[in-house]
């Protein structure tokens, strides 16, 4: 029996189509479980950060991370500048305290590989036994690997409050109003004073 080359190609194809390995789509439940795990990975991120524990920080990260930070300045790209920012961090208060986790959004892909969580929680920072309460909203992107999942990138920002906004636009304002005031007084005198007498 003669096959055509048109046949065997077609047979060909198909065989090694029907070896690929079909991508696996969690279901429902499945996708809850890991977001569940996504969010334990933050709370262990947390404790960490809490104990001053720099092993069990590492942990909950991959091998290439970037963090953003509460200071515009503050963008971290490598092992050494986070280990640089978080011994810092450590050495400028006496301790942390994280709240639990407030309205959390988690996005996930189908096959549960990479994920992004954003939440807010409260922070009690001790500083020379003076206690300092921040709201920050945060925000993680997780990537899974070996069946763990991982940090691979995040940003922090501190929340504030009406009052806050006000009192800080309050002393910006005043603070540039005083100053043009003063800069428009100093011209004025500059106007005002004769010219100098020149004795021949």
């Amino acid at each position: 029996m003669r096959f055509s080359l048109q046949i065997i190609l077609i047979l060909i194809v198909s065989f090694f189509l029907a070896c690929q390995p079909k991508p696996k789509f969690l279901s429902p439940l499945e996708i809850q479980n890991e977001k569940e795990k996504v969010q334990k990975v933050i709370v262990d991120f947390h404790v960490a950060l809490e104990d001053k524990n720099f092993g069990k920080l590492v942990e909950t990260l991959a091998d290439e991370v970037i963090f953003f930070g509460t200071d515009s300045s503050e963008i971290i790209k490598t092992f050494a500048d986070f280990k640089m920012a978080i011994d810092k961090q450590w050495k400028d208060y006496d301790k942390i305290d994280y709240g639990e986790l407030r309205d959390v959004s988690i996005q996930m892909d189908d096959n549960a590989t990479l994920a992004s969580i954003i939440y807010g929680t409260n922070a009690v920072i001790t500083i020379a036994g003076v206690n300092v309460e921040y709201y920050l909203r945060i925000a993680r992107i997780l990537r899974k690997k070996d069946d763990r999942w991982l940090i691979v990138s995040g940003i922090v920002g501190i929340v504030r409050n009406d009052d806050q906004i006000q009192r800080d636009y309050e002393k910006n304002t005043l603070g540039s109003t005083k100053q043009n005031s003063q800069e428009q007084s100093d011209q004025k005198e500059k106007k005002d004073q004769k010219p100098p007498v020149l004795k021949e």
